[in-house]
């Protein structure tokens, strides 16, 4: 039996029906107005006038609703059937082809392009747009002194065409453009030359102590005339090993009227610069190494006086350091300096304002994290960027963030550069000074600190019972060391440097940013050698390591993989193992984490990068520490060596290989004195104009 519809259910019926009628209409509208638009877009001739198919059926007229219907009322809608009068629905008209108006080029919007103009070498403008746009070109091209570098895929132009530039790229109509344009105190500071204002004559001799300038190399002379150009005021950014301090002291002897000589520096190095001082100018006789707060700076202002004291000391007399208003500071490593929050960094300032002559000196400077340079540079020259901000903004990606202002980044990196070598900065690489480098370069690297001292209770039992057999004589005497008590005293040495072997390699060597280049560092102990082979992998840096357990097979191999692949880095090596009979000219840097008591192994394990084919200047260290086996191994070599001289047999000499001395976690105070197991005459001869190095 089928279901009765009721009333309500029919009027949904009829009420839906008429909808999807009047739904099925629009879009067969909107359809052909659709494809009208779309012939017209093609400008096609004619559009079809009438767009309908052919239908067949009937009209359904459904009957009006009463506006308050009553229940139970007995009216039925009616539903009268029409016949279609055509076999086709009802023509819609197709707009004409003259009425649709497609987009032209001067309605459409213009592309946008962002061109940022920045400082590159040789008083260039480097020119980036993006994105792409040959208009942009074009109009680049229209500048007579525009160049292009295929390697960088960048403009440049002369710094005199800049506004010309501009101009042209402002008046573009083809593309909207936006101009990041060189402020214009960069530009007041790459053309004024008013800093330049000390001449210097060639020949630095005519100004200055003979027989010092002879100690120095082609570079290091124009180092300090680099110096003496800007008034004495600079930031020295040599490389390791190519004599920082013995370029910072010729410069602040040019100025003696002023002195005496300050000079800050890390509590590691101050018997270090005193050793240096007695080198290279011996005429100084007062030289006050301050130890703790209590001792009295000197008060006599002669020009043979030289204070020398930590950080952490100048912190705590900055006020006796005010008074004496100290005219020539030498601020070593002077990236310590970097935070302008710490009370060391503002108490520099105060000295740095009242000096005349401030010479800072930094291995690593952070070139590619501005931020940090920023304090450095105001030590120097505090006009050169007077914001911070601004300078942040233009150099260090500079922008608000979350909580405060951010500077974390790095941007017109070069154009910094040129700015700073211009002004106050001179940095120089190995590479870029090798031809006045010496084919060997040897130096001596004090290490201390507490990774070795909370060892040193072991080492002086080890000591005492080396020194109970007399085995000093008799190592000496038999050149073999043989002595079991010297031979575990050795052991023990290398045990306890290790850790500050390591902590040396990487800072020096492998830190953040560091230029690329390949190590050898030879030890003795196995021990020594998986210390160091750790740390190294700790870093990511690809090595090969050679010892008594490597395979005559094995080999060739890691020595091949170490010369070709550019990214292995180091190479750890046992001293008698890997010291003869391979070649490692890859490498121009060689350390010596151990010594040993036969010279003839030493010289060896030099020269497996000075050979035949090496293009570099090899610089060798040797890392020592006092008040272990290397008090007795050191002096022990150079007298076998001046044996060896006597009869012709050896012309190498360790005397006049430069003296660093080098702090590791520095809680505890470091032993007095690096210069007391040399003796007095070979401090004369270090004085000599062969002692050619210093750091």
């Amino acid at each position: 039996m089928s279901k009765v519809l009721t009333e309500e259910e029919k009027r949904r019926i009829a009420a839906n029906r008429a909808e999807a009628l009047r739904r099925a209409e629009e879009r067969k509208k909107r359809e052909a107005l659709a494809a009208a638009a779309a012939a017209a877009a093609q400008k096609v001739p004619s559009a079809p006038q009438q767009l309908s198919r052919p239908v067949t059926h009937h009209v359904l007229s459904a009957v009006q609703l009463p506006a308050n219907p009553v229940k139970n009322t007995p009216s039925i809608p009616q539903y009268t059937s029409h016949p279609s009068t055509s076999t086709h629905a009802p023509s819609i008209a197709a707009p004409s082809v003259t009425e649709f108006k497609p987009p032209t080029p001067a309605r459409l919007p213009k592309s946008h392009v962002h061109v940022t103009f920045s400082v590159s070498r040789n008083d260039r403008i480097k020119i980036r747009f993006n994105p792409y746009h040959s208009a942009v070109t074009e109009a680049i091209k229209t500048v007579r002194s525009r160049t292009y570098d295929a390697n960088d895929r960048t403009w440049s132009i002369s710094l005199s065409d800049l506004k010309a530039c501009e101009k042209t790229l402002k008046n573009l109509t083809e593309v909207d453009v936006s101009i990041e344009s060189v402020p214009d105190n960069v530009i007041k500071l790459l053309t004024d030359d008013s800093s330049l204002k000390h001449p210097v004559p060639s020949d630095l001799s005519l100004i200055m102590d003979p027989a010092l300038i002879e100690c120095l190399f082609p570079f290091q002379k124009r180092g300090v005339t680099f110096g003496i150009e800007r008034g004495g005021r600079l930031l020295l950014a040599d490389e390791m090993g190519l004599g920082k301090s013995v370029q910072a002291l010729t410069l602040a002897r040019y100025y003696k009227s002023e002195w005496p000589l300050l000079i800050i520096c890390p509590s590691s190095v101050k018997t270090a610069w005193k050793t240096q001082i007695n080198k290279f100018l011996p005429v100084i006789q007062k030289i006050f190494l301050m130890e703790k707060g209590s001792d009295p700076l000197p008060t006599a202002r002669t020009s043979n006086t030289v204070a020398i004291l930590s950080y952490d000391l100048m912190v705590l007399k900055k006020k006796e350091l005010e008074e004496m208003n100290y005219c020539v500071i030498i601020f070593d490593e002077s990236h310590l300096l970097k935070d302008t929050k710490a009370k060391r960094t503002q108490v520099a300032h105060a000295l740095a304002k009242r000096a005349t002559r401030v010479i800072l000196l930094s291995g690593t400077p952070a070139l590619s994290r501005p931020a940090e340079l920023f304090s450095q540079v105001r030590l120097v020259n505090d006009r050169l960027f007077p914001n911070f901000q601004q300078f942040a903004i233009r150099y260090c990606d500079g922008k608000q963030g979350r909580f405060c202002f951010e500077a974390k980044g790095c941007t017109n990196s070069e154009e910094l550069s040129v700015i700073l070598s211009k002004r106050v900065m001179i940095r120089r690489l190995k590479k870029d000074v090798l031809t006045d480098l010496p084919g060997k370069r040897r130096e001596v690297v004090y290490l201390s600190g507490d990774k070795i001292d909370t060892c040193m209770d072991s080492l002086k039992k080890a000591k005492m019972a080396f020194e109970a057999g007399s085995g000093a004589q008799r190592g000496m005497g038999n050149g073999k060391g043989g002595d079991d008590s010297l031979l575990e005293y050795y052991s023990l040495t290398g045990i306890v440097k290790a850790s500050a072997v390591c902590s040396h390699i990487l800072d020096n060597y492998f830190y953040p940013d560091a230029p690329k280049r390949k190590v050898l560092i030879f030890a003795h102990h196995q021990i020594v050698l998986d210390t160091i082979q750790v740390e190294v992998q700790k870093r990511n840096l690809r090595s090969i390591r050679i010892d008594g357990q490597t395979s005559s097979k094995d080999r060739g191999p890691l020595c091949h993989d170490f010369q070709e692949d550019p990214d292995v880095q180091v190479a750890i090596l046992s001293m008698t193992a890997a010291g003869v009979g391979i070649t490692l000219t890859a490498a121009s840097v060689v350390i010596f984490a151990e010594l040993h008591w036969n010279p003839t192994t030493l010289q060896q394990a030099e020269d497996r990068a000075h050979r035949v084919g090496q293009k570099d200047s090899v610089f060798v260290q040797y890392l020592v520490a006092r008040n272990t086996a290397d008090d007795v191994i050191w002096p022990l070599i150079q007298h076998k060596l001046d044996d060896l001289g006597k009869v012709n047999l050896s012309g190498e000499t360790f005397i006049s290989a430069k003296r660093t001395h080098m702090k590791y976690e520095t809680n505890v105070p470091q032993p007095k004195g690096i210069t007391d197991f040399f003796p007095a005459e070979d401090e004369a001869q270090n004085s000599s104009k062969k002692a050619k190095w210093d750091e």
